[in-house]
């Protein structure tokens, strides 16, 4: 193994520093009563939440709410606006969340479908 070479123990040691952050993230939404994200971690210890689409109860205008609140939140950077291949938009935003270990990166997603714009 060459020096600087990724091995196992970062990319797991990464996912678990994620995972800490997560725990404070939902915790605090859990207090402020935020809306839920669906959570993923990537295997860089990356967080990626991307709000709901598939509630028939939130309109696109609840679920842009949601996304502005959790940017909002997080400090993150003005989203980035991009058309869909098969049609839509997507948002994404990109925030970092400081540890004693260094930051976690991630993005915050928003999906809107063709028929509901």
């Amino acid at each position: 193994m060459a020096l600087g070479d990724i091995t196992t123990t970062d990319l797991n040691g990464w996912q678990y520093r994620a995972i800490g952050v997560l725990d404070d993230l939902v915790k605090a939404a859990i207090k402020a009563e935020r809306h839920p994200l669906t959570w993923s971690i990537t295997t860089n210890g990356a967080l990626r939440g991307e709000v709901d689409r598939y509630r028939p109860d939130q309109t696109d205008n609840d679920r842009r709410a949601i996304f502005d609140e959790w940017c909002h939140v997080l400090n993150a950077t003005d989203p980035r606006e991009s058309k869909r291949y098969e049609g839509g938009v997507s948002l994404i935003a990109v925030f970092k969340h400081p540890t004693n270990r260094g930051d976690v990166q991630g993005s915050i997603l928003l999906n809107i479908d063709p028929d509901d714009e």
